[in-house]
């Protein structure tokens, strides 16, 4: 029974062996068919080529016809006299010999074939010419033979170029000769090398250094740039190497390269006498090697055969290697080696059956897999902890460990982790082991305190995946049980937590001022209305006056500074309690509770006296205004929207009446902003549709009743509501920026018109503070000037202390500038204001305008006298004029002209008239203020 075992075992082993035999022969017989030993053989022999280096002789020179001889000459083909100055050239040298790799077989002109033909006859060196073969017709496959034209032919000896290609399409081998209609021709490297009158081929020796060959550029030959020495007695080849000129070839080691090195190449390889030869191995020496290689293999054990079966290859590749860079023989081991090769492979598969190659090809996968996921657990940047369902812990990177800022040996059990993650733990391991499926691996976060990069806690964010494994078991039927694993991955996510904070609180709040913003104040509000308490609740909202043009004239960073202590000083006076938000650029809000509509009143008026205290920042000194509107409601459940609509109405009201400065909302206020939305969509484009116009005031001397000039007044006819008061209008324009366009318009038309009155007659425009702080002023001055045509001492600019709210460098250059152009000043509505001497003294002001609030009441009331009575004298002492506005009786012009004041314009002597009306006026030259009353009534 042993025995039949045995036998069928040992015949199943005969028989896949011979299988194998069959399967590897008829592989190489495809190989053979194919080609592949062919391109083998080729490619073992340019390694061959590639191991060895072999120095030219130096005996062969190329002339290339290069990049920068085609450029340096400028034409091809080349007019032949060049290459007859080569010639000559070369022969002065001293060359032995002189090889043209060019087409010479078309005429050229007769001039140039002569030159040419004549340095062939006279020269005194061995001169060849190019002869190749070439179609006679696109696509034909017969031959014919290019030969140089008779005349050249007859002074110089013809040599074959033709070299033939492998199926590959490199050239390995150059005839000695070539047959050229019937006749033989012998090839320009035989010839060169004195080995003509052979016949076949022989094999370039590709181990010379092609790199080595000795090169010079045509055009520095012809121009004698090459010393003698380095040509004399010297082979010299001239052929392309342009790029352009298509002349390049496949070869082995070198890759693509000239033809005209091909033929050096060539050369070379005669003149050391290494024309190779190519030699196969016998059919009859390749079976015997494979019936050793056979009987080898069967004989020996795997391990011997396969190392006796190497070194034959070995043996075989060194001899190639020797007979080729000694012996001048290629030697074509192909066949041999992949005999030997097939030999290795059937002695390796006769080893191994596929079974076992199958268990040998599955442990290496299995040690591969094992080792990867090894490699991505260590190398993730995540924190994996393998635990079992006991809780010991079967593996953890080092990330883990980092992480949980704690070494990888003493994390081994559960209760090595921190609580949080345990009691996750625990409880993933009873859900899967009640249910039998994982729970849903949902991310959890943990904090451990004190470990973040700020001192604050670490924020890790893990999850816990439940999974199975296959158990080993003593089980007789094979089976065991699934066993319970869980992967804890950890990932540290402080930085991004710590972003989203930050992203949280910006939403939220006003980046520069710490405030929040209006969607919090929204928030707030709507957090205020779910409150029981009974108590009212009040909403200011306020903005800066002045602001622009502080923001225009000192700088953004100054601005930013105003605004922050705008904020600061908001905390300061409503406390912690209440919620401050910055809605906008300068305006911000305060919620806060308040019982009654008077207590936020309150709170409010104190706040403007914080406001009102002067700024001092980056060392300015900055006086900055604001208007506070409030809505007030006795309870809190509340709409966010009708309480910020209602805070900005009240905040308008505020605004148009500088007075109060303090306003709460009233419902007649909806009507109001209704109305001044209407006024504003009015204002937009009625300069355009010419509804401003000019009206002027005269201005007199008191004594004398003289008209010495006239304040130019602007006026709005609206098509539908009739005259507007500028006082309405004024500053509306101003809040919507278009007071500059006016301004412009005002100073454009006043000028012009003032060209038609006398010489000596001035005008005076009203220039609004914001022209100053943010506008080009000086540009619309001058442009007006130039435009009209007006001298510039004529224009008196009006302009109010609000101007000079902001004392700045920027203030004083425009100062300077207008003062330049030649106008003059005048402080308008003075005793109004802060009425700051400072002023007086620091600007060129050259007349001081008295309000009309003061000259209404002389001379019966003695505090306005007494006013009038300082503001003159102050005038006086600083030599600068007074004007008093709003006269309308005799006995105010008698008071004034009494205690000094020279100058004064009201009803009394004119109402705002036209400029023709004020030019028909001041020609008539009235000389009491009654007769002048009369004149322009």
């Amino acid at each position: 029974m042993k025995r039949s075992l045995r036998h069928g075992w040992n015949g199943k082993r005969v028989l896949r062996s011979a299988w194998l035999v069959v399967v590897i022969s008829l592989c190489l017989l495809a190989a053979e068919l194919g080609g592949l030993f062919s391109a083998l053989d080729s490619r073992l022999s340019e390694l061959r080529f590639a191991s060895h280096s072999r120095a030219p002789t130096g005996d062969v020179v190329l002339v290339d016809i290069d990049a920068r001889s085609i450029a340096g000459i400028g034409v091809w083909p080349w007019p032949r006299h060049l290459h007859a100055d080569l010639l000559s050239a070369a022969a002065k040298a001293g060359a032995a010999k002189v090889a043209f790799d060019i087409d010479f077989s078309s005429a050229s002109t007769e001039a140039e074939d002569n030159a040419f033909a004549a340095a062939l006859s006279d020269a005194g060196v061995e001169t060849y010419l190019a002869t190749f073969a070439q179609p006679a017709t696109a696509g034909d496959k017969i031959l014919q033979p290019a030969m140089p034209i008779e005349k050249l032919l007859r002074v110089s000896w013809p040599v074959s170029v033709d070299v033939p290609l492998d199926p590959d399409g490199v050239i390995r081998r150059f005839p000695y000769s070539s047959d050229s209609a019937g006749e033989r021709q012998d090839s320009m490297p035989s010839v060169l090398a004195g080995r003509d009158g052979g016949t076949g081929l022989f094999g370039i020796d590709y181990s010379i250094a092609a790199l080595d060959v000795p090169r010079v550029s045509f055009v520095d030959l012809i121009a004698g740039r090459i010393d003698s020495e380095f040509l004399a007695d010297k082979s010299l080849i001239v052929g392309a190497s342009a790029v352009e000129l298509h002349d390049f070839f496949t070869v082995p080691v070198f890759g693509t390269v000239s033809g005209s090195l091909v033929l050096a190449l060539a050369t070379e390889t005669l003149l050391q006498g290494r024309e190779l030869t190519e030699q196969p191995i016998p059919a009859f020496c390749l079976g015997i090697f494979g019936l050793l290689a056979f009987f080898s293999t069967a004989r020996l054990r795997t391990g011997p055969a396969v190392v006796l079966l190497v070194m034959a290859i070995v043996c075989t590749e060194v001899a190639a290697l020797a007979l080729q860079q000694y012996g001048s023989v290629v030697i074509a081991t192909a066949r041999l080696d992949s005999l030997a090769l097939a030999s290795v492979v059937w002695t390796l598969l006769r080893e191994f059956d596929l079974g076992r190659i199958r268990v040998w090809i599955a442990r290496i996968q299995a040690a591969n897999s094992h080792s990867m996921l090894e490699r991505v657990i260590d190398e993730s940047f995540d924190g994996i902890v393998i635990l079992s369902r006991d809780g010991a812990i079967a593996r953890v990177n080092a990330e883990a460990a980092a992480l949980l800022n704690v070494r990888r040996s003493a994390l081994r059990h559960l209760e090595d982790l921190p609580n949080a993650l345990c009691q996750s733990i625990r409880a993933a391991i009873q859900s899967a082991t009640a249910t039998g499926a994982p729970e849903d691996r949902a991310l959890r976060q943990m904090t451990l305190s004190g470990d973040g990069a700020d001192g604050g806690g670490r924020v890790l964010e893990y999850t816990i995946a439940p999974f199975w494994m296959k158990g080993i078991s003593a089980a007789t039927d094979g089976t065991a049980a699934d066993v319970l694993h869980l992967c804890l991955t950890l990932r540290d996510v402080t930085i991004r937590e710590q972003a989203q904070k930050r992203m949280r609180y910006l939403a939220l709040h006003d980046s520069l001022t710490g405030l929040g913003n209006r969607r919090s104040l929204e928030e707030a509000i709507a957090e205020l209305g779910t409150g029981t308490e009974a108590s009212g609740v009040a909403l200011l909202a306020f903005d800066l006056d002045r602001f622009k043009a502080v923001n225009d004239a000192l700088g953004h960073a100054t601005g930013d500074a105003v605004l922050v202590e705008t904020a600061r000083r908001a905390r300061k006076v409503f406390g912690a309690r209440a919620f401050h938000a910055r809605i906008g650029g300068d305006e911000f809000a305060v919620l806060l509770d308040s019982s009654t509509a008077d207590q936020a009143v309150e709170a409010a008026s104190r706040f403007l006296h914080a406001v009102n205290e002067p700024y001092n920042i980056r060392g300015h000194r900055i006086s900055i205004g604001t208007s506070v509107g409030i809505g007030w409601w006795p309870s809190k459940v509340l709409d966010a929207s009708d309480m910020m609509r209602q805070a900005d109405l009240a905040l308008y009201r505020a605004k148009v009446a500088p007075s109060e400065r303090v306003a709460v909302f009233e419902s007649g206020m909806e009507v109001d902003r209704m109305a001044r939305l209407s006024l504003e969509q009015d204002i937009e484009g009625a300069l355009d549709k010419g509804e401003f116009e000019l009206v002027y005031q005269p201005q007199v001397i008191l004594d004398t009743a003289q008209i010495i000039g006239a304040e130019a007044l602007i006026r709005w006819r609206h098509p539908l509501r009739g005259y507007v008061s500028p006082a309405a209008f004024i500053p509306v324009a101003e809040e919507m920026g278009h007071i500059h366009s006016l301004g412009a318009f005002v100073l454009e038309v006043a000028c012009r018109e003032a060209t038609h009155w006398p010489r000596d007659v001035k005008i005076a425009v009203n220039v609004s503070a914001l022209q100053f702080e943010a506008g080009d002023i000086v540009g619309a001055v001058r442009r007006a000037l130039v435009n009209s045509g007006l001298e510039a001492r004529r224009l008196e600019l009006e302009i109010t202390e609000s101007a000079f709210a902001t004392d700045t460098d920027r203030l004083r250059e425009t100062f300077t500038d207008l003062l330049a152009l030649g106008v003059s000043f005048a402080l308008d509505d003075y005793g109004t204001g802060f009425s700051s001497l400072g002023y007086l003294h620091r600007f060129p002001i050259s007349k001081i305008k008295i309000d009309r609030s003061f000259v209404t009441d002389a001379p019966t009331s003695s505090q306005s006298m007494a006013v009038l009575r300082s503001i003159i004298t102050l005038g006086d002492g600083l030599k600068i004029r007074t004007i008093a506005e709003g006269i309308e009786t005799i006995e105010q012009a008698q008071a004034l002209r009494a205690i000094g004041c020279t100058e004064g314009q009201g009803y009394l002597y004119s109402k705002p008239i036209s400029s023709v009306a004020f030019r028909t006026l001041v020609t008539k030259r009235p000389t009491e203020p009654e007769s002048l009353l009369l004149a322009a009534s």
